[in-house]
């Protein structure tokens, strides 16, 4: 009798255990996650950085166009662009410098953004190729929609799950406009989709 009840006891105190070390993983998988989103939230940067650039960059084109009057308006883009690459890769070889480990959604994200410069680029060699400059905005566009709308959803920011939406829905009017109002669309959807959100991550990382 006193063998079963031992044997009883032990099977009670390792299911006790087993439960508690359950939970216990849970805890630390859910610390870490909440852990990742919130240093995403300090990537604020990229955000604010990106947003200011592509509506400056789209302003200054649109001054070229309408008031200056410059055949070679276009040329803003191939100079501020590159330039943005180049300090975004700085920042960010800074900030792997200063990790001291790297999340799953960390890499998530780097694999996304990566992958929407890589598209980004095929679509406007190939519409500067044809020769289909119209198209090059709403592409844009498009693709700005996808890459912050699954950041949101990575991290479960809203405000950026609903600048993709106003993405989307920007690229699907700009298809139809002129080149000129194509260039004010951009400007308000990375205002809208990029630089509010980019504040509201740094006000959100302070916390």
């Amino acid at each position: 009798m006193y063998a079963v009840l031992l044997n009883y006891t032990i099977m009670e105190n390792q299911t006790n255990t087993n439960e508690f070390n359950h939970e216990a993983s849970l805890k630390v998988i859910y610390e870490m996650i909440e852990s990742a989103k919130s240093k995403i939230g300090r990537n604020y940067f990229y955000y604010l950085f990106w947003g200011y650039l592509v509506a400056l960059a789209s302003l200054t084109e649109l001054l070229l166009i309408t008031v200056i009057k410059y055949a070679y308006h276009f040329l803003v883009w191939p100079v501020l662009m590159p330039a943005g690459c180049i300090i975004t890769f700085i920042f960010h070889w800074r900030q792997n410098k200063l990790a001291t480990s790297k999340t799953y959604i960390g890499k998530t994200m780097g694999y996304l953004w990566t992958g929407w410069l890589i598209s980004v680029t095929i679509l406007l060699l190939f519409a500067n190729l044809k020769q289909d400059y119209t198209a090059i905005i709403p592409l844009i566009l498009a693709m700005y929609g996808m890459a912050i709308f699954v950041s949101g959803g990575i991290v479960g920011f809203r405000p950026l799950i609903w600048g993709g939406i106003i993405g989307w829905m920007a690229s699907a009017t700009a298809f139809f406009m002129p080149y000129t109002v194509q260039l004010l669309i951009m400007t308000g959807t990375v205002i809208i989709s990029y630089i509010i959100p980019g504040h509201l991550l740094k006000r959100r990382s302070k916390v």
